[in-house]
């Protein structure tokens, strides 16, 4: 008796763990989309202090040229000498994010995930994009960026 309620028992944690990983990859899903739509706002009010929380502290930012930024308060300094030279809005299209076994979050997306628009400080037209893969991880409660890596878009990785 004592051995077939612990099969019962193995069988039901096992079909409940077949619907719960389902439902946490939706919920990611989710709570990805929010989170693109909170930087992509934060970002277009040019609110560093708000932008600087979407990262660790120890974040790393890896941009298109290679040059790479650590931590969330020089990633915000970079922010603030952005905005001072450049006038420009982003447009942020989540494509995917891949549920890692340490509990973090792998967020990618493709051709034009990100779109700029604007005028630069020789006030000559922005119009581009790329791609980037965020690692993202929770912290105390929230998620955030531990590693941002950004790269050009299809169209301009061709020209």
């Amino acid at each position: 008796m004592k051995k077939s309620f612990s099969i019962i028992l193995v069988a039901g944690l096992l079909v409940l763990a077949a619907f719960v990983n389902p439902v946490k990859a939706q919920n990611h899903k989710k709570e990805m989309a929010k989170f693109a739509k909170d930087y992509q706002n934060a970002y277009n009010k040019k609110d560093v202090k708000a932008l600087q929380q979407f990262y660790t502290a120890d974040a790393v930012e890896i941009n298109i040229d290679g040059t790479t930024i650590n931590g969330n308060e020089a990633i915000g300094a970079s922010m603030t000498d952005q905005f001072k030279r450049v006038s420009d809005k982003i447009k942020i299209t989540p494509d995917n994010s891949v549920s890692n076994s340490d509990g973090s979050v792998t967020g990618t997306g493709s051709y034009y995930v990100y779109h700029l628009t604007g005028t630069s400080e020789k006030d000559e037209q922005i119009d581009g994009g790329g791609n980037f893969t965020n690692t993202i991880v929770k912290e105390n409660g929230h998620w955030k960026i531990s590693k941002s890596v950004l790269s050009k878009s299809k169209t301009e990785t061709n020209n």
